[in-house]
């Protein structure tokens, strides 16, 4: 049985997600920076779905490598995460030097004592196997990963590998660039048992009475995820 989780950037999405046989959602907002924390509001919402949420922890776009401040925000939004009673967190935390920062990974997952994604900082990391098992000693639950590219099929090499050397000892993830085209050769190459994908599409929604300027929105599409629901669920 694979579990498919979709990225969703609002609850629009959320409720496409949901609809189209989503098993779990990553929770989001700023889909064009590759995601980052949604706002209070919809991290509240987000519980009365019938299907797991996890919330995305990262405070802007761009590296993983955070100052004091950045930190002080995540630590702020797991709190609320907490309060809201979401079932688990996503994030990753990186050195400069490209390294896990085990001391800030530990620091956060201290602070939400619950389950956690080490999201695709993974695939900017060096040495990508290294990473696996630090990231498995601190007590993740799971990595995403595109396999240090810009698709999972054009890292499939690589998460194959991981999954074959690591995928006993925790799950991984395969994300980025998955659709219904490509989902059943990714699963079969690898052998893993969860993907990641956006499902996303382009709405118009023109007002006679406005200008139009703004009239454009990405989500994530009841259809789509159907779709791959439906390629992947006897697989």
């Amino acid at each position: 049985m694979i579990t498919l989780e979709i990225a969703c950037n609002s609850w629009e999405s959320c409720l496409n997600a949901q609809n189209g046989g989503a098993d779990r959602i990553e929770l989001i907002e700023n889909l064009h920076d590759g995601g980052c924390t949604p706002s209070a509001g919809l991290i509240k919402m987000s519980t009365k779905l019938s299907i797991p949420v996890y919330v995305m922890i990262r405070p802007r776009g761009g590296d993983f490598c955070y100052t004091e401040e950045e930190i002080n925000i995540m630590e702020s939004d797991i709190d609320i995460c907490h309060s809201a009673g979401v079932k688990g967190i996503v994030f990753g935390c990186l050195t400069k030097e490209g390294l896990v920062d085990t001391a800030l990974c530990k620091r956060l997952l201290t602070r939400w004592s619950g389950s956690a994604t080490f999201h695709r900082a993974i695939d900017e990391c060096k040495d990508i196997k290294g990473a696996c098992q630090t990231i498995i000693d601190l007590g993740f639950e799971r990595i995403l990963s595109s396999g240090g590219a810009q698709t999972a099929m054009e890292g499939i090499d690589t998460i194959t590998r991981i999954q074959q050397q690591f995928g006993q000892k925790i799950s991984i993830m395969p994300g980025s660039g998955i659709t219904s085209k490509n989902a059943v050769e990714i699963i079969q190459t690898t052998g893993c048992k969860e993907l990641h994908a956006t499902c996303k599409t382009t709405q118009s929604y023109p007002n006679a009475q406005l200008k139009g300027l703004f009239h454009e929105r990405t989500t994530s599409d009841e259809r789509k995820v159907n779709e791959l629901q439906s390629v992947i669920q006897n697989l």
